[in-house]
């Protein structure tokens, strides 16, 4: 080879002039089974993948096996559509320990300390993964722990039990775990750092959220999604600014997290009389999905919120940690929740929560599926003047006139109250940029009403998600079109 064609294959080969930390950061993204085919690529690269700080095994991938599907679609007599599991065949099983032992292997092979491991799909029941968790957080002292487990059935049928985790370590900091079973708790003692709690299709004992809680002083973030076994809920913490709570029945709800900046309701079922949530300083608060079967007990709720109910119960006495209560968010920035507009006790509601918090800048709406006939004459709201012209009359509360700059509406049908509203945001906040409206079919005639309106910003944007209007009002709106 001469030196001419030796400078051009140097000059193609630019990978190599990358700093190490560089090569280490750009092919970590990858998968482990692309990530060691990066060998291949240049000759600095040979060993490159060992020292890289975040590893990525995704067990579907690396087997043939984990790509069937563990359940198949069987008709019978009684059922037209019943899914049935199939258990796994010992070949299955083999190639499942084969990729598992493989994840050992490239861990034991890897030389430098890992900030963060991700490992999709791993069979439950196996020795293996435990060995590879045990190895990340004693060894390689893993910082970042994202895990997602994959249930087995053998012949019989039979699920292979889920073998106990090793002790987190005190160098974990963030630990996501999905489709798993936590009955012994003892594995996050020493969890000091431990500062991120994400727990996705988790089965837990009836007492392990708390000793979870009690054992990481240091958390941060939790989120609980689709979570079963947890019946009360006792958090009591200064650092906590994330709460998520999704798609979980609970007996008993009790919060304390004056730091508290972000919680997210979202199809959470409690009794009223026993929830609690004393988190004065939430910036962000999502309540979307929650149990509406009683309209007066969603209106309490958002009462409370808002600040329109004390800290008294109906005799006068003081609240108890049984007794439906929520510190007031004055210091709420952005609300989104489910709110029917049409309902004149929750648009009242509404009205509060612009009266009482001030520093109000983002608001989301979403309107429910069905109307509320009839509700405003049950409710037993007095107005001294007709429903249709509530936000008329309102004034221009503080958060409205300084802050409030988004507003997303979603369902909007067009009923007075509806219009009402938005002619109230378009006309009275001089702070706003976007409004979105994403219309139902019914409305695009009364849409059209609010583009000739007076705009109290000269920089506000109305967007309308409609196709009728994207031809009709492409000048004087900007539209998004579906």
């Amino acid at each position: 080879m001469n030196s001419s064609t030796r400078d051009v294959e140097q000059e193609l080969d630019r990978i190599s002039n990358l700093p190490e930390p560089i090569r280490c950061l750009i092919i970590s993204r990858l998968p482990i089974e692309e990530l060691v085919r990066t060998s291949v690529l240049s000759k600095s690269w040979h060993d490159t993948w060992k020292n890289v700080p975040h590893l990525y095994f995704d067990l579907t991938r690396m087997t043939k096996a984990c790509r069937e599907p563990f359940y198949q679609v069987k008709r019978n007599r009684r059922s037209h559509c019943a899914r049935n599991f199939l258990p796994c065949s010992e070949q299955h099983i083999n190639q499942l320990h084969d990729a598992a032992r493989l994840v050992n292997t490239i861990l034991n092979a890897h030389s430098a300390s890992v900030t963060s491991c991700r490992i999709n799909q791993f069979p439950i029941g196996f020795q293996e993964p435990v060995e590879s968790v045990e190895y990340l957080t004693r060894i390689k002292g893993v910082q970042e722990l994202y895990l997602t487990g994959r249930p087995l059935i053998r012949f019989g049928p039979q699920k292979l039990k889920p073998l106990p985790f090793p002790s987190w370590g005190k160098t974990l900091q963030v630990l996501e775990l999905s489709k798993y079973t936590i009955k012994d708790a003892s594995i996050f003692k020493g969890c000091d750092n431990l500062h991120t709690l994400r727990l996705k299709i988790v089965k837990l004992g009836k007492e392990s959220m708390g000793e979870i809680l009690t054992y990481c002083k240091a958390l941060k973030e939790i989120s609980l999604l689709n979570c079963t076994g947890i019946e009360n809920l006792t958090i009591s913490n200064k650092n906590l600014k994330i709460l998520e709570l999704h798609n979980i029945s609970f007996s008993l709800i009790n919060i304390c997290a004056e730091n508290l900046a972000v919680l997210v309701l979202g199809n959470i079922q409690c009794p009223a009389s026993c929830l609690v949530i004393k988190a004065p300083a939430v910036v962000k608060l999502d309540a979307f999905h929650l149990n509406r079967k009683d309209c007066f007990e969603m209106e309490e709720l958002l009462s409370r919120c808002c600040g329109i109910l004390g800290s008294c119960n109906d005799a006068g006495r003081p609240i108890s940690n049984r007794t439906f209560y929520i510190s007031p968010f004055k210091k709420l920035q952005m609300l989104s929740l489910n709110l029917d507009l049409n309902n004149i006790g929750e648009a009242i509601i509404l009205s509060y929560f612009f009266r009482e918090c001030f520093g109000l800048k983002t608001l989301k709406i979403c309107l429910p599926v069905g109307r509320t006939a009839n509700l405003n004459q049950a409710s037993g709201n007095q107005l001294s003047y007709p429903e249709y012209l509530f936000w008329d009359q309102k004034e221009i509360f503080e958060s409205i006139e300084n802050n409030l700059s988004m507003v997303h509406i979603t369902r909007f049908s067009g009923t007075e109250l509806e219009m009402g509203f938005a002619k109230y945001i378009i006309t009275r906040a001089p702070k706003m940029k976007t409004i979105v409206i994403d219309c139902q079919d019914s409305c695009t005639t009364y849409v059209q009403r609010l583009f000739k309106l007076s705009k109290a910003s000269v920089h506000l944007s109305v967007f309308v998600d409609h196709p009728r209007l994207s031809s009709v009002y492409s000048s004087e709106v900007n539209l998004l079109v579906e």
